[in-house]
């Protein structure tokens, strides 16, 4: 667990009781205290597929969470202005391993939106903060990062799957597994004769098929059989396989199985949830598939200019919070903020 904050210095009022907890791991569901926060009044849980961030206007919210959460869970616990910087580098995609990418900027406000229909005092606490987060994040974007190239994972997975065409013009059917957010921000990129939809519940399937046939009516769209079986045909039948959940290693195992089987076509298979760190022995023996390592060497072999803006978007996000307030007479000292902050969660 880490802690950062900010010298009191420099916090708006709105922050002065802004706490924010970062999970900082993939999951299919929501860990069980976060859940039970989730169904609550008292925390506002963003829940992606890559972390989950809570934000509470009570520290002992927080405080209780981490302590359920356990010492070995990747947390990081930022309040005050910290808490600021932290959300406008997460909503500009500059905490994201695909750094600059656009998608968590929607999921930030659709979870916003949601919540602040609940007849909750938190909503009231957080309206300002949130109004005051979107639109700043819209203007580091236009001012930073701009013109930085694609920078979402449905354009690079249309990247990696148009260099695997063996014929120019040539698409084939594609099978999508999961239908969760990041399925929802590659869904409307990939371009194929057919496109497959397995996820373990079919309602999302379903209402992910509805949104893209709306945006393409012309394309052919399969939503399949929630079953195992269903799932492993269609793994030894499609040429190009996107996935969209993370590791499992019991599934995998037979998911690679199925896709080493012997068959006409073969193209690429993209594991949007596996890690090349993670080295999971299902796919040690599966050649041609490309990992989140793959998809973020494209962002690597970037240009310096890329880089550059990258940087200065960062740097803009820590100005824009520390600036907030320009001070307020008799504030403490730096040091005797952060002190004072810190023994306030840590007590």
């Amino acid at each position: 667990m880490t802690y950062a904050s900010q010298p009191a210095t420099s916090l708006a009022a709105m922050f002065r009781e802004l706490h924010v907890l970062h999970l900082d791991l993939a999951t299919h569901e929501l860990p069980p205290p976060l859940a039970v926060a989730a169904t609550g009044d008292r925390a506002l849980v963003m829940h992606t597929c890559q972390r989950t961030v809570v934000l509470a206007a009570d520290v002992a919210v927080i405080r209780s969470l981490n302590v359920q959460l356990g010492v070995d869970a990747p947390v990081s616990l930022y309040q005050d202005t910290a808490a600021y910087e932290f959300l406008l580098k997460l909503a500009c995609g500059l905490q994201s391993r695909l750094a600059g990418e656009t998608e968590i900027f929607g999921q930030v406000k659709q979870c916003w939106q949601q919540y602040s229909r609940r007849d909750s005092a938190l909503v009231t606490q957080l309206h300002a903060t949130m109004q005051r987060l979107f639109r700043d994040v819209k203007e580091l974007r236009s001012h930073y990062l701009s013109g930085i190239g694609s920078a979402s994972y449905g354009s690079l997975v249309r990247r990696l799957l148009d260099a695997g065409e063996e014929t120019a013009g040539v698409r084939r059917p594609v099978l999508l597994i999961g239908a969760g957010q990041i399925a929802h921000a590659v869904a409307p990129w990939i371009e194929g004769s057919e496109l497959w939809l397995w996820n373990r519940t079919p309602q999302k399937s379903r209402e992910l098929a509805v949104e893209l046939q709306r945006r393409s009516p012309e394309r052919v769209i399969k939503v399949l059989d929630a079953s195992a079986p269903a799932e492993l045909a269609a793994w030894r039948a499609a040429a190009d396989v996107v996935v969209c959940i993370p590791a499992d290693e019991q599934r995998d195992a037979l998911r690679a199985a199925a896709w080493n089987e012997p068959r006409q076509r073969r193209g690429r298979l993209i594991h949007l949830g596996l890690d090349a760190a993670e080295s999971l022995s299902a796919w040690r023996d599966v050649g041609g598939m490309l990992d989140l390592a793959a998809v973020y060497e494209l962002l690597r072999a970037s240009n310096e200019q890329r880089r550059l803006q990258l940087e200065r978007a960062r740097s803009a996000c820590t100005t824009m919070a520390a600036e907030w307030t320009p001070g307020r007479e008799g504030a403490p000292s730096r040091r005797r903020s952060q002190q004072a902050a810190a023994n306030r969660l840590n007590s």
